[in-house]
């Protein structure tokens, strides 16, 4: 009987070896997180090459941002006090508050940029905002002592005793650490780390204002949040250093885009 008919003999062995299997070559190096300059890159070519206007990823954005404010606050009974800023962060802000104020929450915009000349997509958000009726005011004269403290600033939605939430859509990804943040910005932030001690929840978009994408590091005026609600993949910033303490929980969002849409975009 020869060795390939016998039932017995034994498929592997030392003296009939299975072949050496071939070694594995990833398809794609998938990316992990975003630099100040990839993320442009990955703008751009949404824009650009697959013709998504950045209206519509606005759109997405707020809707994410919105979500995750909901799951914040519990309830719709909770206030939800918006800090929006004159970039698209701004624009993601103001798109978020026109949804939530859509689902019953009392939402106050406090404008961070009250000077600025508002344009594009900005200013488009924000006109469908004050169309709602939102009322929308300098961010100066927000006073985080005109709500009543909370007993938590857990991220569970069993947990009672929150005053409100704070959505932080001042700066992006654009800041830059060498270029410390204006008094005025600091002295808002200020505000907003005042009401995290108080018990507010803080939720930043995309990435805390005053944390620099590429390096992680953080402007002492930096925003502490509570969660940050970010798109495409995290930046690179906020998984490193102070960066990633500022940024507390993180949560992604494709906002339309395919999942590996920036493997895909980079090449």
């Amino acid at each position: 009987m020869r060795q390939s008919d016998n039932p017995f003999w034994p498929k592997k062995s030392i003296l009939n070896p299975q072949p050496p299997r071939p070694a594995y070559v990833p398809v794609r190096r998938v990316k992990r997180s975003l630099t100040r300059e990839e993320q442009k890159l990955v703008d751009q070519a949404a824009m650009q090459k697959f013709g998504i206007p950045v209206s519509i990823l606005m759109e997405h954005a707020g809707l994410a941002v919105a979500d995750v404010c909901e799951y914040l606050a519990g309830a719709s009974t909770t206030p939800v006090h918006i800090f929006a800023g004159k970039g698209n962060n701004g624009g993601d802000a103001y798109v978020a508050a026109r949804l939530l104020f859509t689902r019953g929450f009392s939402v106050a915009i406090w404008d961070c940029a009250p000077a600025a000349k508002h344009q594009g997509a900005v200013r488009a958000a924000r006109d469908m905002a004050i169309q709602l009726g939102l009322p929308i005011r300098p961010a100066e004269e927000f006073d985080p002592q005109s709500f009543r403290s909370g007993v938590s600033r857990m991220i569970n939605d069993r947990v009672s005793g929150i005053p409100c939430v704070i959505i932080d859509g001042i700066l992006g990804s654009g800041y830059v650490y060498s270029r410390p943040l204006p008094p005025y910005l600091r002295n808002i932030t200020g505000l907003i780390e005042m009401s995290r001690v108080r018990g507010a929840r803080v939720l930043s978009i995309d990435i805390p204002t005053g944390v620099d994408a590429d390096n992680g590091f953080a402007d002492p005026s930096a925003v502490c949040a509570d969660c940050t609600a970010t798109f495409v993949l995290p930046k690179h910033g906020m998984t490193i250093g102070r960066g990633r303490m500022c940024a507390g929980q993180i949560r992604v969002f494709p906002i339309g885009l395919p999942i590996n849409f920036a493997d895909i975009a980079l090449g």
